[in-house]
């Protein structure tokens, strides 16, 4: 997955309008070049980007880590060469990409070993709730972090809420309709949330393909997945709702995890040096 040099450009005209206002008072004619590393053990994401930022500030780049891989405390991950003033306009663009996206790829990876020591089938997925007007880029640093998407957005997938089901008399009512709605969407799945055991089990005996548990005890997935065996085989179940790297290992009997806990964790531990050449 890739940001268009388009994105990228707007990216960089958020921030650089027209020009850098401190170096254009120095009027450095000199080469430079700059080291990003990282100061803490993370999982690179959005390298790419940090390059494409350089390439189209007129800077050259040599990628040291690439998107997905772990990077120790001290490892440089990228080095952007060029103009003195280019690559100060490169520095803190590159930089923040890194910082944002890796925080992302990082927490999600650590939650997917985590769920996988336990489940080697349990995905991690993340929510729709990125970052507003950055959507793109958030997916792109969860995929890189080794994590899926549960949702890409209202136009991809079917998910039932319990502000839907207020439409109808009552949860029975609601669930008089779901052979309607699977015919209709033949090639979707059906996802509908539940709020307690009593509702996962009537989803279940309506044979409904996926059952999202809301905010349910470890103890009470496991209900659920027992009932799964017993009354609808083929059903998932997903746990979500409070799922975090702390709890995810007591949630990953589930077949997957939903959750936005990546999206919180703030930036990753990353800084730069310049040289000059």
């Amino acid at each position: 997955m890739r940001l268009s040099d388009a994105e990228i450009l707007d990216y960089i005209n958020e921030d650089l309008p027209y020009f850098d206002l401190t170096t254009s008072l120095q009027n450095i004619d000199k080469k430079a070049s700059l080291e990003i590393y990282s100061r803490d053990e993370i999982c690179v994401s959005c390298v790419d980007v940090a390059a494409s930022v350089a390439r189209l500030l007129g800077c050259e780049s040599e990628i040291f880590v690439k998107n997905s891989q772990i990077c120790r405390a001290g490892d440089v991950i990228i080095k952007i060469y060029g103009g003195y003033e280019d690559v100060h306009k490169a520095w803190k663009l590159a930089q923040v990409a890194l910082e944002y996206a890796s925080a992302i790829a990082t927490y999600t990876n650590k939650m997917v070993k985590a769920a996988k020591s336990v489940n080697e089938k349990c995905e991690v997925l993340a929510t729709r709730k990125s970052f507003p007007f950055s959507k793109k880029f958030c997916v792109k640093a969860v995929l890189e972090g080794g994590g899926g998407m549960h949702r890409l957005g209202l136009s991809d997938s079917i998910l039932f809420f319990k502000n839907h089901i207020k439409a109808y008399a009552s949860f029975d009512e609601f669930l008089s309709h779901l052979p309607e709605f699977k015919a209709k969407m033949v090639e979707r799945k059906i996802c509908v949330e539940a709020e307690n055991l009593d509702e996962a089990s009537k989803l279940l005996k309506a044979k409904c393909d996926v059952v999202q548990c809301d905010k349910f005890s470890p103890e009470l997935i496991k209900n659920v997945l027992a009932l799964r065996d017993e009354i609808s085989p083929n059903t998932i179940i997903l746990a979500a709702g409070g799922v975090n790297l702390a709890n995810a290992k007591e949630f990953a009997n589930a077949d997957a995890i939903v959750t936005s806990a990546m999206y919180s964790k703030g930036a990753a531990d990353i800084s730069a040096r310049l040289e000059i050449l």
